[in-house]
């Protein structure tokens, strides 16, 4: 039995699908100096979003 306060495997992969936009992102042309910063906070945030579900299972547990 998983543990519900640890992340889950699906939460996992959407990390890990986050990380996959990042590097794709890289890959493109810069257009703007300001975009990959802008990009990267925009993707800590959704990393962000994914990965405080556990402590919110865990509080609500």
């Amino acid at each position: 039995m998983s543990d519900p306060y640890m992340v889950t495997a699906a939460e996992n992969a959407v990390v890990v699908k986050l990380a996959d936009a990042w590097n794709a992102f890289l890959m493109l042309p810069v257009e703007h100096s300001d975009d990959q910063r802008e990009f990267r906070h925009a993707i800590h945030s959704a990393q962000d979003k994914v990965l405080s579900r556990a402590g919110r299972r865990q509080v609500n547990g």
